[in-house]
């Protein structure tokens, strides 16, 4: 059995210094080159699958079959475009993979980005979800989860598709990977 240890385990070892609340967007992310992310995670399998149901990068949902990523399913959330109550555009959660639910320690299906996200990134982070639906192609970007000033708990990579569904483009389909 493998002994996994949570943000509040993890976040004794700061031994002093602050522990952040806005751990899950504390830093903003950084965008990276699209093909190198696919080669540094081993996603081109993933990614040609959905460049083939694709229109110049946004995915026909009609086609998009989660069977083709039973494997990288724990890794995987479908987060619809929405308006908040002040008229900006947010995220929701609909899918969305355990590993994913593990690090944000809590069930995510039918929250808003917007209420999941409290810190000094927030809005940059919300951006680049809607960057990937404005843009019509799909993004990549790591990041760090914060515990201190000084100290990370996981490093991550964030690949976001658009996604078509009824004529729009209003869903991403998210591929988010950890490195403890």
């Amino acid at each position: 059995m493998v002994k996994r240890l949570n943000y509040q385990s993890i976040s004794a070892l700061a031994q002093g210094r602050v522990v952040v609340e806005d751990a899950m967007s504390r830093r903003p992310p950084k965008s990276i080159d699209l093909e190198e992310a696919l080669e540094i995670a081993e996603m081109q399998d993933p990614h040609r699958k959905l460049m083939e149901i694709s229109d110049g990068g946004i995915v026909d949902w009609a086609k998009f079959d989660i069977t083709d990523f039973g494997a990288m399913m724990p890794s995987i959330a479908i987060l619809d475009s929405v308006t908040d109550d002040a008229g900006n555009q947010d995220f929701q959660y609909g899918y969305v993979g355990e590993s994913i639910n593990e690090i944000a320690q809590r069930p995510l299906r039918g929250l808003r980005l917007g209420e999941v996200l409290v810190g000094t990134a927030k809005e940059k982070i919300i951006e680049e979800y809607a960057a990937a639906l404005n843009g019509g192609k799909p993004r990549a970007s790591v990041g760090r989860v914060t515990i201190s000033d000084d100290k990370d708990w996981v490093s991550y990579m964030r690949f976001l598709y658009p996604v078509r569904r009824d004529g729009e483009v209003n869903r991403v389909l998210l591929f988010m990977l950890y490195a403890l």
